[in-house]
């Protein structure tokens, strides 16, 4: 069966070049034709010669190329001359003509996207490493796909935007991306990028229109029924028609997100702290004071999609706080707790300004949320000020400006998708903590200051390891000797094994069992699941425990193995001659 792609190519090349083949052929035909017609000089005998086909064809050849090999097979006659002249002029005008549409055919919008397709599809065949499938590059796939290639997975894109694509080539990620520029709402482009390939382990659908990423969805799902989606969408119409599809899916809503890390940052500032941290926020530190301020008044500016769940998310903590909002359809069912009009000073000041002790500028303009707090906190300097940042691009005016919490939704989502990819127990380890933080702060507050006499430093890595023959060689080895390795001997420092690495061991998972914060001397079994904090200066040593028998040896016993075979030998005849 023929490539559709193969058949379209021919089909654009034959279209175009149609026309100048016949005009070419028919030139060339009739160049011969005359060639041969035309006498020649008289042979010995007084007769006229005549050129053959042969000849014909071999002096129009190399006239072609512009190289001039002369009268060949003889001298010609004035009527050949006179006739290679025309052909020369002909044949000239021709090529230019073939040549031009030959131009315009490589400049062929189409005949490239065909080309680009197929050369994007035999190099997702040629993948030997696994990958996911990420559909959409905005600001979020552009900030996920750092994340993911800086934690050595590998990723295929599809998005719209030719420029887009074509940056691929300029970002200096750490595992080649591949890219197709195409909508991936067309199921044809989603089995180009080999997403019925077993290597495509995920499906990443990010863009900001919620019925294409509901559409790939499906498509994603029929045509992998087994393959992990994660879908973006802030609708919750959509969502649940995502959900609906069954299977390994999830979604992420980039306002519901952020509305539970500001209810956290208020509500429970340590939690907060350590997310960030984790996640390697900037200007993240674990002694660092997000939100002082539990209680007193807030005012949000903005209502629309975001705004509703950060207000709902707040008042279900009994947060005192006011809506300003121009939209009076979207303050109807909020009016005792809103402000009608632009959020500018005087109506900041009717929403009780001077008695707030923070301000959410949360509108889906960047410039307006700019202006609010700058206005604010001209007036009001001591306001904790937080404001939504809708463009990646104006990331350097966000930083500039006096701000203490930017929150940016393609952020959050790629940290969020990342988390669910690099990290999936993460989630049960800070429902832990949230249990831990309503029934004892101060347990709370030892395990941040653990954390920070522990590992410490901006940024840890955060990774989970399974004890398997592929990831963890020399645990697995050892364990299938039947020696016992505990949660400690796999971090113990080589250097002085009475020592630990600075990692902590956040969440150990064990079939359906789950333990948060386990601890040292629990044994570790085949399959099991644990995942780590690390600082990232100790990460080669750590892995070098779980991978190299050697080392894990040493760690186990304290006794350097002996590596030469020869001394292996001399031990074995001594321990013989002993006995």
């Amino acid at each position: 069966m023929i490539d559709p792609r193969l058949g379209r190519v021919s089909f654009i090349v034959l279209r175009n070049m149609r026309t100048p083949l016949i005009v070419l052929i028919c030139v060339y035909a009739i160049s011969m034709l005359g060639m041969v017609l035309m006498p020649g000089l008289p042979d010995k005998t007084g007769v006229p010669t005549h050129m053959s086909f042969f000849h014909a064809f071999y002096f129009l050849a190399y006239t072609a190329t512009t190289t001039g090999f002369g009268e060949l097979p003889t001298p010609f006659s004035n009527a050949q001359r006179l006739w290679a002249i025309v052909c020369l002029y002909i044949s000239v005008v021709t090529w230019i003509y073939a040549v031009g549409k030959i131009i315009s055919l490589i400049k062929n919008p189409h005949l490239q996207s065909a080309f680009a397709e197929e050369t994007f599809t035999q190099a997702v065949k040629k993948k030997s490493s696994e990958y996911y499938l990420v559909c959409g590059f905005g600001d979020t796939g552009s900030l996920l796909l750092r994340g993911l290639t800086d934690a050595g997975l590998s990723a295929v894109v599809i998005d719209e935007n030719q420029e887009r694509i074509q940056a691929l080539d300029l970002r200096d990620y750490k595992t080649k991306v591949l890219g197709l520029c195409a909508d991936a709402a067309f199921p044809r482009y989603l089995i180009d990028a080999g997403i019925e390939r077993k290597k495509c382990i995920g499906v990443l659908i990010l863009s900001n229109n919620e019925e294409a990423n509901l559409k790939v969805a499906v498509s994603a799902r029929i045509l992998r029924p087994d393959i992990k989606i994660i879908c973006r969408s802030t609708s919750v119409e959509n969502e649940a028609e995502i959900l609906a599809i069954g299977g390994d899916v999830h979604v992420v809503d980039p306002f519901r997100v952020f509305a539970s890390y500001l209810s956290m940052m208020i509500y429970n500032p340590t939690i907060q702290i350590l997310n960030e941290w984790m996640s390697g926020a900037p200007n993240a530190a674990l002694d660092r004071n997000i939100c002082p301020l539990r209680g007193g008044k807030w005012i949000l500016c903005g209502h629309g999609r975001m705004g509703r769940i950060v207000y709902q998310k707040l008042v279900d903590k009994n947060i005192d706080i006011t809506v300003v909002e121009p939209a009076l359809e979207k303050i109807e069912d909020i009016a005792e707790s809103a402000i009608h009009g632009r959020a500018n000073l005087e109506n900041l000041e009717k929403a009780g300004l001077n008695e707030c002790v923070g301000i959410i500028a949360g509108t889906d303009n960047d410039t307006f949320n700019l202006s609010m707090i700058h206005q604010a906190n001209r007036n009001h300097p001591s306001l904790f000020s937080v404001v939504r940042q809708n463009q990646h691009a104006n990331e350097v005016l966000f930083k500039a400006a006096d701000v203490d919490y930017i929150m940016q939704p393609s952020l959050v989502i790629a940290r969020m998708v990342l988390f669910m990819l690099t990290a999936p127990l993460l989630k049960s380890f800070f429902s832990h903590l949230r249990l831990v933080y309503e029934n004892d702060p101060s347990l709370l507050a030892d395990i941040t200051n653990r954390f920070a006499l522990e590992v410490g430093g901006d940024r840890p890595t955060i990774k989970t390891y399974t004890i398997s023959q592929k990831q963890t060689p020399a645990v697995y080895q050892k364990l299938f000797e039947q020696t016992t390795v505990s949660l400690a001997d796999s971090y113990r420092d080589p250097a002085d094994r009475k020592n630990f690495l600075k990692v902590i061991p956040l969440v150990h998972r064990r079939g359906r069992t789950i333990k948060v914060l386990p601890s040292n001397d629990l044994e570790l079994m085949a399959e099991d699941e644990v995942l780590f904090c690390i600082k990232p200066s100790d990460k080669v040593t750590f892995e070098a425990n779980l991978t190299n028998v050697h080392t894990l040896g040493y760690l186990l016993t304290g006794e350097e193995p002996i590596r030469s075979g020869f001394l292996r030998w001399l031990k074995r005849n001594e321990e013989a001659y002993k006995a």
